[in-house]
């Protein structure tokens, strides 16, 4: 079963490519933190977070209440997590086996 989800496994990051994603990715935090205590989760408003933080491309899984996300990072790599009003995790890693930031809708 674990070969089954292998997919999902993320590849290593380099020192230089995650020191890169660290300002985008702590605005992207700043940004979330703040929908997040205001209750105006949206995916519009994650994708707007990215886009503020310098990020374009950024795909999105989810609506009001909850939204996954994951975008390329400047350097390779990716800057992904989720927020909801309960829970915001943002994290830099390297692409999934199957590439990209996400795992494909449906997995």
């Amino acid at each position: 079963m674990a070969q089954n989800d292998r997919y999902r496994d993320r590849m290593e990051l380099s020192d230089e490519s995650r020191g890169a994603a660290e300002k985008p990715a702590a605005d992207v935090r700043a940004a979330l933190e703040t929908l997040r205590t205001s209750g105006a989760i949206s995916v519009e408003a994650v994708e707007d977070a990215f886009a503020d933080a310098g990020i374009d491309g950024v795909q999105t899984i989810g609506d009001e209440r909850a939204v996954a996300f994951g975008a390329a990072a400047p350097e390779g790599g990716c800057i992904f997590g989720e927020v909801s009003a309960d829970v915001l995790t943002v994290e830099i890693g390297g692409i999934i086996m199957d590439g990209g930031c996400l795992p494909a809708v449906g997995h």
